[in-house]
Parts: C-alpha cells; sequence; structure tokens
C-alpha cells in the first residue's frame, strides 16, 4: 500500500522563488550552506498543481506494471539465493586449499560473492519488498509482511522507524530521527555539546556496525514514543525480544553454526576462513549501506525542518521529499547495487513504487523540478561522499555563538541537568556485571526483554 503523505507535516522553505543578481545568488548560496526550512517555497496553488502532476506520474508508472517487474525481483531474489550458496561453499573449500596463494584467492573470491550477497539481499531486494514495491503481486514471500532481509534488525521493528516515521516525518528534527541516528550532529538545529567533538569517530563507529545501529533504533525511539503508553511495557517487551532473537538467529548463523559446520566436515582451517568471510561480508555490507543511505541524506543542500505544521498539503509534503534528498549518479550496476537508493529523490516521493522504475522517471521528475524552481539535488558519488563528510565535520564544532550557549547552559542549569541525570539513571535497568557498561539503548532493550 502506498504511504500517503501525513495528516500533520512539516512547512519548507527555500528562498529560491524570486530573480536575484549575482551578487544576491552568491550571498544567498553562503548563507544557504546547510539549509534550514521554516516555511513553504511555493504558493498553495503551485504547491497543488506540483501534486497533481507528480500524481499523474505516479499512477502512470503503478497501472503499467506487470509480468515484467515480477520476473525482475524474482531474479534478484535467486541472485542473492544463488550467489550466497556459491559464496558460502567457497569459504569453506578455501580452508581446504594447499598453498596460501590458493586460499587468499579463494577466500577473497567467496567473501567477495557473499558481500554483494548481502548487499543486494539488503538493498534491491529487502529494503524495497519491505516497503511493499511488490506487494501488488500476492507472491507468498516477496511481500511487505513476510518478508525479512539478512541482517540483525527485525522487519516491523524496521518499517516503524523507516516506513512509518522517517517517510512521513522526512528530516523533521526530533521526529525524524534518522536526522542524525541520535548520535551524530548533522544541523544547527541539534544543540551542540562536547561529545559531537567526535563526530567523525562516531561516524566511523556507526558505519562499521550499521547494520547494529538500524537494529537498535526503533528500540531507542519506541523507549520516548510510548512513554505515556499504559501498555507501554507490553509494547517494549515484543519489540525487545522480536530483537534478541533475531540477533541470535544471525549471530548464530555466521558466527557460530555454518563455521561449526565448516569445521566438522572439513577441518579447523575451514572453520576459520568461513568465519572470518562472513564478519568482513557483514562488514562490506554495513559500510557500503551507510556510504549510500547518508549521501542520500545529508550533503550540503539536503534540507532540514524545524518544526511540524498542520497546514501542510500533499504538494508541500512532496516538496520535502524533493529538498530534503540527494541522488547519486552512476552506472545501472551501481543502482541496482545501491537498491536504486541513489535515486533517493524518487524514493522519497514514490517510496511504494518499484525502484527499478526510478531511473526512467528521473528525467520527468527533473523537468517537474525545473517548471517549478525547485532544486534536484544530484551528483556523483565520490562529490556527495565528500560533502557528506564535509557536512559531518562541520557540525562537530561549535560556532562561537554556540560555545557561549553551551556555556551559558552549563553554569545555569547544572542543577536541572544533574537532576534529569539522576532521573534517567532511575529510569535504567539495573544490571550488574558486564551490562553496567553496555549502552543505555542496549540496557533498556535487555530490560524490556
Amino acid at each position: 500500500m502506498r504511504l500517503l503523505p501525513p495528516v500533520t507535516t512539516a512547512q519548507s522553505a527555500v528562498p529560491v522563488l524570486t530573480t536575484l543578481t549575482d551578487a544576491k545568488q552568491q550571498k544567498a548560496k553562503q548563507l544557504t550552506r546547510y539549509p534550514t526550512l521554516t516555511g513553504s517555497p511555493l504558493p498553495k496553488a503551485q504547491s497543488d498543481a506540483l501534486a497533481h502532476e507528480l500524481n499523474v506520474l505516479y499512477r502512470s508508472v503503478m497501472d503499467s506494471l506487470g509480468s515484467d517487474d515480477a520476473r525482475y525481483i524474482k531474479r534478484v531474489y535467486a541472485a542473492v539465493v544463488y550467489s550466497e550458496m556459491t559464496a558460502r561453499g567457497l569459504l569453506a573449500a578455501a580452508g581446504c586449499m594447499q598453498s596460501k596463494r590458493k586460499i587468499v584467492a579463494t577466500w577473497l573470491l567467496g567473501t567477495s560473492l557473499l558481500s554483494l550477497s548481502k548487499i543486494l539481499n539488503n538493498m534491491e531486494l529487502g529494503h524495497n519488498v519491505m516497503h511493499g514495491q511488490y506487494d501488488w503481486m500476492q507472491h507468498p514471500y516477496l511481500n511487505s509482511q513476510k518478508f525479512d532481509w539478512d541482517i540483525v534488525c527485525p522487519a516491523p521493528l524496521w518499517q516503524h522507524s523507516h516506513n512509518y516515521l522517517h517517510h512521513t516525518f522526512t528530516n523533521i528534527v526530533g521526529r525524524d530521527h534518522d536526522v542524525g541516528y541520535h548520535l551524530i550532529r548533522v544541523t544547527d538545529e541539534q544543540p551542540w555539546t562536547p561529545s559531537d567533538r567526535h563526530n567523525m569517530l562516531k561516524t566511523a563507529i556507526l558505519a562499521l556496525g550499521f547494520e547494529w545501529a538500524v537494529a537498535f533504533h526503533d528500540i531507542q525511539i519506541s523507549v520516548d514514543e510510548y512513554a505515556d503508553f499504559p501498555d507501554r511495557h507490553q509494547t517494549m517487551q515484543q519489540k525487545s525480544r522480536a530483537l534478541f532473537a533475531k540477533i541470535a538467529r544471525q549471530v548464530g548463523k555466521d558466527h557460530i553454526v555454518l563455521p561449526t559446520l565448516a569445521g566438522l566436515t572439513l577441518g579447523r582451517r575451514s572453520a576459520m576462513t568461513t568465519l572470518s568471510g562472513n564478519v568482513t561480508a557483514n562488514i562490506a555490507r554495513n559500510l557500503w549501506t551507510w556510504a549510500v543511505i547518508f549521501c542520500g541524506h545529508f550533503t550540503e543542500q539536503a534540507h532540514i525542518y524545524t518544526h511540524l505544521d498542520a497546514d501542510e498539503t500533499k504538494g508541500d509534503w512532496y516538496v520535502r521529499q524533493i529538498l530534503g534528498s540527494s541522488n547519486i549518479q552512476g552506472s545501472k550496476l551501481f543502482h541496482i547495487l545501491t537498491g536504486n537508493l541513489s535515486h533517493q529523490i524518487e524514493h522519497h516521493i514514490f517510496p511504494d513504487m518499484p525502484a527499478s522504475h526510478y531511473a526512467r522517471i528521473a528525467p520527468q521528475l527533473q523537468a517537474i523540478c525545473r517548471k517549478y524552481n525547485l532544486p534536484y539535488n544530484t551528483g556523483r558519488f565520490g562529490t556527495q561522499f565528500r560533502q557528506m563528510l564535509e557536512r559531518i565535520r562541520h557540525f562537530s564544532k561549535p560556532s562561537a555563538e554556540e560555545w557561549q550557549s553551551y556555556l551559558h547552559s552549563q553554569t545555569t542549569s547544572i542543577t536541572e541537568t544533574n537532576h534529569a541525570v539522576a532521573e534517567r539513571q532511575k529510569e535504567l535497568p539495573a544490571i550488574r556485571g558486564l551490562g553496567k557498561y553496555l549502552p543505555p539503548v542496549m540496557r533498556q532493550a535487555l530490560f524490556y526483554a
């Protein structure tokens, strides 16, 4: 089912509708680096007209879906399955090779193939199927209700934090929890704290373990979201138990069962090549997923929103998706490996449209953006990646005003801060042993589970 715009969403504002002189354009460019939006850039009549054109475009694609689209996603699924089977066979066989050169060559081939399988499973298959892009097929398992991907995050938890919260409240600080993932400062709207000085280090850790951040993301969100619900404990218990059950299955499969089977049948070296290949493939998948996601949301001109506006229309919602997303240029194979999230703008406008159509409608969408004088943010992977890292580095440092504001807050509210910390500590479960060193979100998940 198509994810329609929410009843209450946010306004946006970009001062691009008036004709500017070269000097004013240069000044405006300087002022709108890492833009924050507070109002709508289009009159309601224009945003309504924009919505009509996009709805017509959406309908034309959805009405054309048929056997070719079904065959495509089935081929992607087959590619994931057969590449994984082949890769795991190669990793086990690597331990049986006689020469180090053959061991290394076979291990590299198996690890590369397993990385490819996991990337396809995560991006082009799992992400898109769980968005409901192929629910119209009524396939027994390639649908948003049954499919589950090869990462530690359960599908229902991801669908809540991503399909609902992120795609509904896109780039609204405080409502879209993907803005920095509660870990990284990416906008002026997030108050600076000393921990932000380590933005780049935290980003590196996040990239290496991205699937784990995604897994605990919904737990962190839900603790606050369900704070006033009478059945909060039951809801959080269900989520936490589902999370740890999925973690047990994934960790057990990749790090215990398969290496053990390889060791029992082919020897200890096969167990080690299998285990190391699995670990490396998971890290490669995490790094790739993180890079694609961050390049689609945190480039220089990805717009952030300050508040939610009850008067936002469907057309305004479309504008918010356009201004808050960034595309990445590349080859057809590159787009497939990104799950077509290299067309992040098209995806945010039409999240349940089969992603293989995004490249085809991109020129039409660019023409619509030019017609309404809206920026269409696209660039090569290297450019978008550099801008994303520069944004993260930029917000790791406070401005003079932010530093003074931080110092003032420390001197005027130290009592309240200490009280708030004490209250939060009371809410955290009393876990002994090594558990007390876990991050608060993990301790909360353990408590509810």
